[in-house]
């Protein structure tokens, strides 16, 4: 027997049935029963009804007088609903948008339509946005939708920036606002926002809402607004003015900032994000802790407050077997790329650059965000939400050549293309970005003029991308050939650390390990010599950094400390002070891992990392 052509009659079989009663409906044969909702009358089938409703079901075989009534009124329930309930029975088909969602849902959940019910919950929550997030919680929150309603409290904290802006944040109850505010949770940056909003929500209905004031600045940490903020305030609004507790409690801020640099209360979510260097990538040794397993987490640290945390490696489970280098957007999205892991490669037909994202709010996890035609020793860049990788090594015809491919992946759009080739072929550099322009520095170049057997040159070239014009332009060169180094940007300059390399034009000279700091000024189109590093030191990868500016400083996370290229791994973390040009050790065994992959920077917030194993840490 042909069960796949089985199958198929009986779906058609199902789909003529579905037709022939949508007929049926439609020319009002057979009718039974008339629902009427919102003095709208819909005729239909009791059959149908009580096929999709268990609450119809039992209203028509409980043997009471419903069973012989031809009209059933529907209280409550909008016409609408109804309308979009009965076409979804006769034809399979659920229309839902974002103004008739929740009405829909209510008589969905009133008629016991669990599938419809269910749907509705997952539309909404794919639809969360800043200007319903606040009424898809309180309507979850009301009708009992636990899974919907944490969905959109999380959003809603989340986004609380922009949620607090939206008019319909100016319709909620002076309870529902008084439990938002209450909360440390909250995503804002500055207490401002909130005392802003609080006002704005008095004056929407200023009669009604100004004996509420009183209440609701209570939950504003007043001490947290700058004093000009609350002088300001207190001078523009007449509701404040009005009001002699408000300007005590005013007044009261006022005093305690001043007497006072650190503030006693706690801060919200949004205040305690903070710049953090994050050594991504991990091996099996390095951290060792009575506390956890922390081989399978990347070291962070935090130069502001010199604390250490952790935070989830990309190269767990099944995600990445390695990783080769990795950026960070103008968004703040933390990007690696690698290839996959032994497990994930097995199942492919093609080798691939895995890249992968790190999703920092939620679950906390790396998700996959594109692949990439193969290669290695590629240089991966960012300008907005553009991915570039850059040259590389690739294999052609059993052959691996050095190649000046580049290609731009749109993280918006979605796909990759094909831009304009290096001018030069290029392995082992490094990329950055200043002032929306890409800059490609050093690396290996393959030498063409020499015997077969004399290995690649170095490079001490600095190349220039425009994305508008589409278009390489060469710029003034480094005093050193080099690679193997680190790179960071710091005011605008492109600081080169270290390396592997040769004076001037590699032209077959020795190489040396190299303390040297070059200082590329874009504007200018020139370099400068730095201050040396303190020794001689290595990027732990050909092709990533080991380094990352914070505030105006500069800092090196580790490396190899080569001396005549004979190479130890350190774990210190130097601080170079750009203004005072000199060098600083501020963490000597900092808890990064023995041999990590890329330096980035990123905006994180500490609570949503892994803390330091307190047995390491005390010692």
């Amino acid at each position: 027997m042909d069960y796949k052509a089985g199958g198929k009659r009986k779906q058609q079989h199902s789909l003529n049935l579905l037709d022939q009663i949508k007929c049926m409906k439609d020319l009002t044969e057979m009718i039974d029963v008339v629902l009427v909702a919102e003095e709208k009358k819909f005729p239909c089938h009791k059959l149908i009804l009580a096929a999709f409703s268990p609450y119809f079901k039992a209203m028509f075989t409980c043997g009471l007088m419903e069973c012989a009534q031809r009209e059933v009124v529907l209280h409550d329930i909008a016409a609408e609903s109804v309308s979009v309930l009965l076409h979804y029975m006769y034809t399979s088909e659920l229309y839902l948008t974002n103004c008739n969602v929740q009405n829909v849902a209510i008589a969905a959940f009133f008629m016991q339509m669990e599938d419809v019910f269910s749907q509705c919950q997952t539309y909404m929550m794919d639809h969360i946005e800043a200007s319903n997030s606040i009424g898809i919680y309180y309507f979850a929150k009301h009708i009992g939708a636990e899974e919907l309603s944490e969905r959109a409290r999380k959003y809603l904290y989340q986004h609380f920036a922009e949620v607090s802006q939206q008019e319909e944040i100016l319709e909620v109850e002076a309870q529902q606002l008084l439990s938002l505010i209450r909360s440390d949770d909250l995503n804002v940056s500055r207490e401002e926002s909130i005392l802003d909003l609080v006002l704005r929500w008095v004056n929407h209905s200023r009669k009604l809402r100004a004996d509420h004031l009183i209440e609701l600045l209570k939950q504003v940490r007043l001490v947290l607004v700058s004093p000009s903020f609350l002088v300001e305030a207190r001078k523009r609004n007449t509701v404040l003015l009005s009001n002699s507790q408000c300007i005590d409690m005013i007044e009261g801020a006022l005093e305690t900032i001043k007497k006072s640099n650190q503030p006693s209360l706690s801060l919200r979510y949004g205040m305690e994000t903070t710049t953090l260097l994050l050594c991504i990538g991990n091996n099996s040794g390095g951290i060792r802790s009575r506390k956890g397993n922390y081989a399978e987490a990347s070291f962070c640290y935090a130069p502001l407050t010199q604390k250490t945390y952790f935070i989830s490696s990309p190269k767990y489970a099944e995600g990445l077997g390695s990783i080769y280098t990795g950026v960070v957007t103008e968004n703040n999205s933390i990007v690696v790329a690698g290839e996959a892991s032994a497990t994930k490669m097995s199942r492919q037909k093609t080798r691939n650059i895995e890249i992968y994202r790190y999703e920092g709010h939620g679950n906390r996890f790396w998700e996959s965000l594109c692949t990439a035609q193969f290669r290695e020793l590629y240089a991966l860049g960012t300008i907005h939400c553009d991915l570039y990788i850059i040259g590389g090594q690739m294999k052609l015809k059993n052959q691996y050549q050095i190649t000046n491919i580049v290609e731009k992946y749109s993280m918006e759009q979605e796909n990759w293309r094909t831009l304009a080739p290096l001018p030069v072929p290029l392995a082992c550099h490094a990329v950055v970005a200043v002032k929306n322009r890409l800059y490609v520095i050093g690396g290996w170049t393959p030498q063409i003029d020499l015997p077969d057997d004399e290995p690649d040159r170095l490079s001490n070239r600095t190349l220039q991308y425009n994305p508008s014009q589409d278009k390489w332009t060469e710029c003034a060169p480094m005093k050193y050939s080099k690679y193997r180094f680190s790179t960071a940007v710091v005011n605008h300059e492109i600081y080169v650390l270290g390396g592997i390399g040769c004076l001037e034009r590699d032209r077959g000279q020795a190489r040396q390990c190299l303390d040297v700091v070059e200082i590329y000024n874009p504007d200018g189109n020139y370099w400068r010599e730095g201050p040396p590093m303190p020794y001689p030191l290595l990027s732990l990868r050909t092709n990533s950094t080991c380094a990352g500016a914070v505030e105006g400083k500069l800092y090196v996370c580790g490396g190899f400390r080569g001396t005549a290229r004979h190479e130890v791994i350190t774990k210190e973390i130097l601080e170079l002070d750009t203004w005072e040009n000199n060098w600083n050790v501020v963490a000597i065994k900092a808890l990064m891992h023995d041999s990590y992959d890329v330096c980035l920077v990123a905006q994180l917030n500490p609570r949503d990392l892994i803390p330091p194993p307190s047995d390491l840490m005390e010692q």
